[in-house]
């Protein structure tokens, strides 16, 4: 099955999961993780009308930015981000899903504000 036939998959089921809780298709956002996918993949799946592609390593995201491969779609930096590699992530996608610590949620804020930035996060918090 193709990139396009399976997001096309895909958002059939999410229309129809949506029809029955009553919600609007359009508040849905389809993330698509672009993990150990090449570039190409990538631009396949962003043409097939992938909302936002999620990236969870920073070296993987380095290289494919350089070749293109998130070009039309926002980027998500999805999973753990290590502090170390708050620099390279910072100001380059559109949302940080899943901040675990305040030490990094502190090192995401210093560097927004070098960057004169504010930069969108999910916080993960554990309730137990």
């Amino acid at each position: 099955m193709s990139i396009a036939e399976n997001i096309a998959r895909v958002r059939a089921n999410i229309a129809a999961a949506a029809k029955e809780a009553g919600r609007n298709v359009s508040e849905i956002t389809l993330v698509g993780a672009s993990k150990m996918n090449d570039a190409d993949a990538c631009r396949q799946a962003i043409a097939a009308g992938i909302d936002v592609l999620g990236e969870n390593r920073e070296q993987e995201m380095t290289k494919k930015l350089a070749e293109h491969a998130y070009d039309g779609a926002p980027l998500h930096f999805i999973g753990h981000l290590q502090r170390n590699k708050v620099k390279n992530v910072v100001g380059t996608v559109a949302m940080i899903e899943s901040v675990r610590s305040l030490a990094l949620l502190s090192a995401i804020h210093q560097q927004a504000e070098k960057l004169g930035i504010v930069k969108d996060s999910l916080l993960e918090v554990n309730i137990c």
